[in-house]
C-alpha cells in the first residue's frame, strides 16, 4: 500500500517576500505599493485609457507594465522598483522608454497618471 506523505516535507522553505529559499532573490511590490499601484490602474480602465497589465519580477527590478491595447503592441507604460538605488527607487517610463518621474515616493512617482496622461 502507497505511504501518506506531507508535501511540507519536501516544499522548500520560503524566504522573505515569498522567494523560495536557494533560489535567486527577486525584487517584488508590497502589499502597499502594488494597492497604490492597482488604484491608479483601475481608474485608467475605467476611463477606457488602459486595457491590460504584466509584471515582471528580477533580482535588480520589479516591473509593472501597462498595456493600451493588444499585448503584442508592447508596454505604454512601465512602473518600476529598483532595489539597490537609494534615494530613488521608483520610476514611471513611458512607452519608449523615457523616464517620465521618478523619486523615492510611489506615491508621487504616480502623480504622473492624474488626469489624462498621453501615449507617447
Amino acid at each position: 500500500m502507497a505511504e501518506v506523505v506531507s508535501i511540507e516535507e519536501y516544499r522548500p522553505a520560503r524566504g522573505l517576500a515569498g522567494t523560495r529559499v536557494g533560489r535567486h532573490k527577486v525584487t517584488v511590490f508590497n502589499r502597499n505599493e502594488l494597492d497604490l499601484i492597482l488604484q491608479v490602474y483601475g481608474r485608467n480602465v475605467v476611463a477606457g485609457r488602459w486595457r491590460d497589465y504584466a509584471l515582471d519580477f528580477a533580482p535588480s527590478y520589479a516591473s509593472f507594465a501597462v498595456v493600451r491595447g493588444g499585448a503584442q503592441e508592447g508596454p505604454t507604460y512601465q512602473i518600476l522598483k529598483w532595489s539597490g538605488k537609494g534615494s530613488a527607487p521608483y520610476a514611471v517610463l513611458g512607452g519608449d522608454g523615457q523616464v517620465l518621474r521618478r523619486g523615492a515616493d510611489l506615491r508621487a512617482v504616480l502623480k504622473v497618471f492624474d488626469g489624462a496622461p498621453r501615449v507617447l
